[in-house]
């Protein structure tokens, strides 16, 4: 969604509406597909009937916002499966924003990219015995956020945690 000339992107990186520009039939059905989910399948996701995405699809009922915001999630989601891919794994090697008594610092932006979730999960797994690694995210090709700093820390952290990983 424009507002002036300024695109409004959920944390993903999906573009927004806004209240009078929902998400329409042929939107849906894309997001359905890409996904690769039956009408049942992406009624259970959203926790409404495949009755209720047939009438969306089909454009009979209007699609509430609420499903909208549920549907960049389940996506979001989607992606984060091990298998999904090519990523990025982008880190810094040292802090973003710098204490104020410092008035020069260069911090690198690091981006690696991997053929999938799953080798970019293991190598950020690696990091933590990399003190001077600080910030990481892993994106996918467009730009768009698949895992953010704090749920791929939160994953690590899970990952270290049990053997099997």
């Amino acid at each position: 969604m424009l507002l002036g000339a300024v695109a409004v992107r959920s944390e993903s990186g999906e573009e927004l509406k806004n209240g009078d520009d929902a998400m329409d039939m042929a939107e849906l059905l894309k997001w359905r597909k890409s996904l690769r989910y039956t009408q049942e399948e992406a009624g259970k996701k959203l926790g409404v009937s495949r009755a209720t995405i047939q009438n969306w699809e089909k454009g009979v009922t209007r699609i509430p916002r609420a499903a909208e915001l549920a549907c960049l999630q389940v996506a979001r989601r989607w992606k984060q499966r091990s298998e999904f891919g090519p990523v990025a794994l982008v880190y810094t090697d040292g802090p973003i924003w710098q204490e104020l008594q410092d008035s020069f610092c260069t911090v690198v932006l690091h981006c690696e990219f991997y053929s999938n979730n799953e080798a970019a999960l293991q190598q950020a797994t690696r990091f933590k015995q990399t003190p001077s690694i600080i910030y990481r995210f892993i994106m996918e090709e467009n730009g768009g956020i698949v895992w953010n700093g704090p749920e791929l820390l939160r994953e690590c952290e899970r990952r270290r945690s049990t053997p099997d990983k």
